[in-house]
């Protein structure tokens, strides 16, 4: 993944988390830690294949 890559998805997630911590919904709230998962996981891999490869 290039640079520019991860820290555009970084700064997508922070922008969700903060977001999610304004946000009175509760499904509104919820929507928001999904997306910055999501972008987190564009960086840094699903917890998943964490587990595959400390599996290995």
């Amino acid at each position: 993944m290039l640079d520019d890559d991860a820290a555009y998805f970084e700064r997508r997630a922070e922008t969700q988390i903060e977001l999610a911590s304004k946000s009175t919904d509760t499904r509104a709230v919820q929507a928001h830690y999904a997306l910055a998962n999501f972008y987190l996981e564009r960086i840094y891999g699903t917890s998943e294949e964490g587990k595959a490869a400390n599996d290995a």
